[in-house]
Formats: structure tokens, sequence, C-alpha cells
């Protein structure tokens, strides 16, 4: 039995027999005794009721009993000997013999000579000082537990029936969810992660069918993250390394002894260098915050010094591209995790520096929006097409082509600002009027 199909039939069908054969052993071993008890009780009561009475309707009473009387003065004189009486010749002398030690309530037994029947006598005292005895055949408590016994030998074969059904069904049943399970974790093991299995139960199956569904999930998003890794290393680390190899490779065989051409290749290649390092930082950055790894941990910042730091930072490259950044905040405190927030405005900034048109000012600004926390990111420049607004965000994605080779990022700043706004969870996103390019965020004032 290797299949928990066959073993939850199997078990069911267990269960069935046992039932069965404790139901068997309770009628066989203990209900003929216990229908005997409960006649004899019965009989004994009607006596006891019929003798305290006085005065006894003997007719009555043999019917109320099923069966005969024999009633005996203090004298021990018959009184009453009803035509019901068994064996009456038989029967007056065996009871006459048990007066008055047989009339104690007790149960008597006696079996015909001539046939295999058996009789129970019982005997209660009179106020009088007589006696009244009943006697009754046992016959039909066993003709009773006969007809008891057929109709438990019908309900056998269908409790039996029933159960084969029962079980077959319940066995499928409980079973396919688990063969179901079974069959998606081979496939996780094989590398398939689009696994969605249905839910039907609460219990504890269920739990595990949408544990699992929960696992082929998140399998599937590393395996996406591991191939977009690999997608971003690949698309963003051969130029440089192609640009570092062929400049090593003219300085070593070519321009190493004209100092002025070698210290200006030198230069390129460190410069190609700094920007893979910027590469493979935000190529991490980008993939640790896909993956969830890394808490955030939000603190009340004050948001004016921040921005004004910002623009400390960036002034000697907006000079370069005649550029002017200018702060517009009032003093306001939001919560958001500081770590973040600099990667956010540097990104930003970075942004708008590379779009803006030349003598433009790029301006930040901070207003309060209903206990929350505008920050805003503007510049001059080239108005965004409105189907490509949606895209901004995407990683890699850019929108015209950036003529200037001294383009601050690496084309996923815009990618990485976007996931820190969805891990907070912030509201985000881009407008533009009056020929200005916004971008902005909101975050949670504080109180």
């Amino acid at each position: 039995m290797k299949h928990i199909r066959t073993r939850l039939f199997f078990g069911f069908i267990s269960m069935a027999i046992l039932t069965i054969v404790v139901l068997w052993a309770i009628q066989a071993g203990l209900m003929n005794d216990v229908y005997r008890d409960e006649r004899i009780r019965t009989v004994r009561e009607n006596l006891e009721d019929a003798a305290l009475a006085g005065s006894i309707n003997y007719d009555n009473l043999s019917e109320v009993v099923n069966g005969g009387l024999i009633a005996f003065s203090g004298s021990g004189q018959i009184e009453y000997s009803s035509q019901r009486a068994m064996m009456q010749g038989m029967m007056t002398r065996t009871i006459r013999n048990l007066v008055p030690e047989g009339a104690d309530g007790e149960v008597r037994y006696v079996r015909a000579m001539s046939s295999s029947i058996e009789y129970a006598v019982v005997g209660v005292p009179r106020p009088d000082g007589g006696y009244l005895f009943a006697v009754f055949s046992m016959t039909d408590l066993d003709e009773y537990a006969l007809v008891l016994r057929r109709q438990l030998l019908l309900i056998t074969a269908i409790l039996f029936g029933m159960s084969l059904l029962l079980a077959v069904f319940l066995s499928r049943r409980m079973s396919r969810p688990i063969r179901a399970v079974t069959r998606a974790a081979r496939e996780l093991a094989a590398g398939q992660t689009a696994i969605d299995l249905p839910v039907t139960t609460q219990d504890e199956i269920g739990q595990l069918t949408i544990a699992l569904n929960e696992l082929a999930v998140e399998l599937g998003r590393t395996e996406q993250l591991r191939r977009e890794l690999i997608a971003n290393v690949s698309h963003e680390l051969r130029s440089p390394l192609t640009v570092i190899q062929g400049y090593a490779e003219t300085v070593r065989d070519v321009t190493w002894p004209d100092e002025l051409k070698r210290t200006e290749q030198l230069n390129m290649i460190a410069s190609e260098a700094s920007r893979l390092t910027r590469v493979v930082k935000d190529i991490l950055d980008y993939s640790r915050l896909q993956s969830g790894v890394g808490q955030i941990n939000p603190v009340t910042i004050s948001i004016r010094p921040v921005l004004e730091d910002f623009a400390r930072r960036f002034e000697l490259e907006a000079q370069k591209r005649q550029l002017n950044i200018r702060v517009d905040s009032p003093d306001l405190d939001m919560v958001f995790d500081r770590d973040r927030l600099e990667q956010v405005l540097h990104n930003l900034v970075a942004n708008a520096i590379n779009h803006a048109d030349a003598g433009s000012e790029i301006v930040m600004t901070a207003s309060q929006q209903d206990q929350k926390v505008m920050v805003e990111i503007s510049n001059q420049g080239k108005a965004i097409p409105d189907h490509e607004l949606s895209q901004i965000w995407d990683r890699y994605y850019r929108s015209g082509k950036l003529e200037d080779s001294r383009a601050l990022g690496t084309g996923l700043g815009l990618a990485i600002a976007k996931s820190i706004f969805e891990k907070h969870p912030v509201d985000y996103g881009i407008r533009q009027f009056g020929g200005r390019v916004i971008f902005w965020f909101e975050a949670r004032q504080a109180l």
C-alpha cells in the first residue's frame, strides 16, 4: 500500500468492519440478556402493582403480562388459574412447591419435558397472605432476538455497501489535493514555478496548498530576479569593461611612451572603472530592493536641511552644465528611511540634471499636503511624450537620447526610486506643465 489513496480506502473499510463487529458482539453477547431482564422486570412490576391494589382483574393482568396467572390464598388453595397458564397441571404442581419460598419476586425457570420450550415463573406475595404467580414463555424473546438478528444482517449488508462507497469517495476526495501537492512539489523541484493550485478546503491540506502556492510565487520571483540580475550585469558591465580593456591594451602597446596620451587614456580607464563601480552598486541595490532583502526603518527627518545638502553636493556638476539649483522648503518633518531618502533624492536630482536645458534652473521644493509632506524635483527641459510617462520608472528606460557623454547615473535610478517608494509605501508620480517636468512623492508628516 504505497499510495495514500489505498491507505485511506482500507482505513475507512477497517473502521466500518470494526463498527459492524462491535454491533454484532453487542447484539449477540449483551442484548439477549437485556431483553430477558427487561421482560422479567416488567412482569414483576405489574404483579406487584396488582397485588398491592387488592382487587385484581385477572383477565386484564394476564393480557398485560402476556402469560398465565395462578393465585393462591393464604391457606395455599388456588384462587385463580388462567386458561393461558402453560401446562397448567405441571405448572400448578411446580408452583405449589415454590410457595411460599418461590413468591419472593425472583424468577424461576421451568422446561417442559416434552419440548425444549423454557418458561419463566415469577411470584410475589399479596397483602392478605396469598401469592400471585405469572407463568410466561421465553420463546417469544428468542423469536424477537431472531428477528432482530435478521434485521441486523440486512443492516450490516447495507452498512457495508454504503461504507464501501463512502470509502471510495472519501479516499479519492482526500487524496486528490495531496497528490496534486505532490505533483506540484516535483514540478517545483524541476524548476517549473508557474504553479497555482486551487484551494478547496480550509483544513491542514488547504493550508499546505496555500503554502505551496506561496512558495511557488517566491521561487518564481527569485528566478525572475536571478534572470534580471544576469541581464543587468551583462547589459551594464559589457560597455565599461570593453572600454577599460581597449584603453588598457592601447596604453600597453601604443601610447605608453607618450605621457600626454597615456595620462588621458589612464584617466579614461579610471573614469570607466568608477562608472563600473556605480553600475555594480546600482544593480545590487535594485536586486536587493526587488527581492525584499533589507528592512525599511522609517525615522523622523527634517526635509529642508537634506534638500540643501543635496543642492551643495550637485552644485559643481550643475555649474559645469550652466545650471542653477534652488531649494524652496519650509521647516517640515517627514517620516522616511534616511538612507533610502538619500538614494531617492540622488537619483531624482541626477535625472533632473541629465535632462535640464542649459542655463535653466532645477528647483527642489517641499510642502505640506493634508498631514503629508510633498517633495518635488523639477527641471526645465524637453517634455516627455504622454505614452512614455508610464514607462519612465522601468529599469534602463530613457526618454529620448542623451547626447551628453557626461550623463549621470546608470539607467537604474528611477527604477530604484520606484522600488523604494513601493517599499514604504508612498504615493509618487510625474507631471508636466509650463515647460517643466516635475517628479514628486509624498510621505507621512511627523506630528
